[in-house]
């Protein structure tokens, strides 16, 4: 099974790239990519449900804000995640991301 995102060089760091048959799927794609430059998505157990709203004027900010706001989760809650879903709309996203917290020798994060 070909995975549904990528990494590729970026003058910032490191970019992250959703792949998907619609919008919901490559923004899903994107968070996953965004886990996998931390650790194996793999070594996540999606258990633990964290809701995300975001709103941006167009589809290129919003994947921005959606990234943003999941590395802030991730920051806060100490946690990482591996399960996503995202319901966009005419605003914004309604999004879901499944994790656990940080186990630093299971998930070894980078």
């Amino acid at each position: 099974m070909q995975p549904n995102w990528e990494h590729f060089p970026h003058e910032a760091d490191m970019g992250v790239r959703g792949i998907g048959s619609t919008k919901e799927a490559a923004f899903e794609g994107a968070a996953l990519a965004l886990t996998a430059v931390i650790t194996d998505p793999a070594e996540v157990m999606p258990t633990q449900p964290v809701t995300v709203a975001c709103e941006a004027p167009d589809d290129e900010l919003l994947l921005v804000d959606w990234l943003n706001a999941l590395v802030y989760e991730m920051a806060t809650r100490k946690m990482l995640f591996s399960r996503f879903a995202v319901r966009l709309n005419d605003h914004g996203l309604q999004g879901t991301a499944w994790g656990e917290p940080v186990d630093v020798a299971r998930h070894q994060p980078a």
